[in-house]
Parts: C-alpha cells; sequence; structure tokens
C-alpha cells in the first residue's frame, strides 16, 4: 500500500510560539487569554511584555468554546505581532491557538490562506516603520 504524503509549502513560515493560559469566557463571544513565562524562554520570547488579549469570535474565524485555566500555546507570524506593535489591534492577534491537548481553540482566518497573512504582516511592518 502506497501512503501519499502531502507536499510542504514552499515558502517556510516560521511561527513564535507564546505560553499562555485562558483566564476568563463569555459564552460564545470572546475569551481571555494572559501571557505565561517559562523559566528557559528564549531572549526573543522574554523581550515580549505581560499582555492581556481579548479573543473575539468574528466572521471568517474557527473560535471554539473551551474552559477557564486551560493551558494554551499562542502562535503569531511576526515579531512585531507578538510584541504587539502593530497600530491596528487586530494585526496583533495570534495565528492559532492550540490548547494543552492539541486541540484548535482559535484561528485568525479561515478564508485567506497563512502565507497572505504573513506576506500582509511583513509588508505593514516595513510601512510602519517597524523594521527595515
Amino acid at each position: 500500500m502506497v501512503i501519499h504524503k502531502p507536499q510542504k509549502s514552499k515558502i517556510d513560515i516560521p511561527r513564535i510560539c507564546v505560553p499562555g493560559i485562558i483566564t476568563s469566557i463569555e459564552k460564545g463571544k470572546s475569551f481571555i487569554v494572559k501571557r505565561r513565562y517559562k523559566s528557559r524562554e528564549s531572549k526573543e520570547l522574554k523581550e515580549i511584555e505581560p499582555k492581556i488579549q481579548k479573543i473575539e469570535n468574528g466572521k471568517f474565524r474557527y473560535f471554539k468554546p473551551t474552559i477557564v485555566n486551560c493551558y494554551v500555546n499562542m502562535y503569531y507570524l511576526n515579531l512585531e505581532s507578538a510584541k504587539g506593535l502593530f497600530k491596528d489591534p487586530n494585526n496583533n492577534l495570534p495565528y492559532e491557538i492550540i490548547s494543552q491537548y492539541g486541540e484548535w481553540v482559535y484561528i485568525q482566518n479561515t478564508v485567506e490562506r497563512k502565507e497572505d497573512i504573513f506576506n500582509r504582516l511583513e509588508k505593514l511592518a516595513i510601512d510602519e516603520g517597524l523594521r527595515k
């Protein structure tokens, strides 16, 4: 029996993993994620200030209800969005949030491709003067 593996994307998109914990939930509307620190983090992650993000359910988003005090990993596509440097708060949201059990809790956009979102964020970082 032949098992076909899917082709890898030609563009290798880095993901920045930031640990977090869900502090409160509004049923079906939103939840609040707080940044969680680990002692063995890299210097890049230690630069990210402690912050709280409100993740809201919206159009073209994957949003799954979860429980309070659930440990999650937030994946950002670039360092500027992880630090929250963009003027528009929607650009500072993580691309996806995965629970400690490996289940998707949130995906930023189910219609637009990951490569397109990454390219848009890279262009915005240059336009807003965050990067050369």
